[in-house]
């Protein structure tokens, strides 16, 4: 087989010495030794089968590229999907956001905090006429009992968490709003 340095097969070829070396650096042509030779059949058919693929539209570089497009689309598509998936768990009630949450709780914490607070005032009265220390505390008892037992009635209240999203999301300003104008 007849061996040819870059520079002959570029004037075989009719190519420039820099596509001779992006050839080899893309893996389409390969040269042998040192110094680096080529094998002219085996480069020239190589360089012919490569000509042909990128006629037909299938070079390797264009089919690697159009592969990573393809997939780089799918997961794209995909986490579109995903994301509509949570919008439409979070509008169904079956999700909320972290803010609603935090909301939802911080209101809690509040009327937790004021019905603690509310206990000195409701008592103070009583406990003045207390005798004795384990009157006063059967008194304070019985008093947090009341709270923790109006603090174990709390249930979750889906609508409320309804009426967050549509706030959050602009749909409603306000529960205020909801009403119907009178006809006055």
């Amino acid at each position: 087989m007849q061996k040819v340095t870059a520079n002959e097969l570029s004037e075989i070829l009719g190519l420039t010495s820099g596509r001779i070396s992006q050839l080899k650096k893309d893996g389409v042509i390969t040269p042998h030794g040192r110094p680096l030779m080529y094998e002219l059949p085996d480069a020239v058919q190589a360089y012919i089968e490569f000509v042909k693929e990128s006629a037909r539209g299938r070079a390797p570089e264009d089919a690697e590229a159009e592969k990573k497009k393809l997939q780089a689309d799918a997961d794209y598509k995909r986490a579109k999907a995903d994301q509509e998936a949570l919008k439409l768990a979070e509008l169904e009630g079956r999700m909320h956001s972290a803010e609603d949450v935090e909301s939802a709780v911080t209101a809690l914490v509040y009327s937790v905090r004021s019905m603690l607070l509310a206990v000195p005032g409701r008592v103070a009265v009583d406990a003045a006429r207390c005798k004795t220390a384990q009157e006063i505390s059967a008194l304070l008892q019985a008093e947090m009992s009341q709270v923790l037992d109006s603090l174990s009635e709390y249930e979750y209240d889906p609508e409320v968490y309804a009426q967050m999203v549509r706030e959050r999301k602009g749909w409603i300003a306000s529960t205020d709003e909801d009403e119907e104008p009178s006809d006055t």
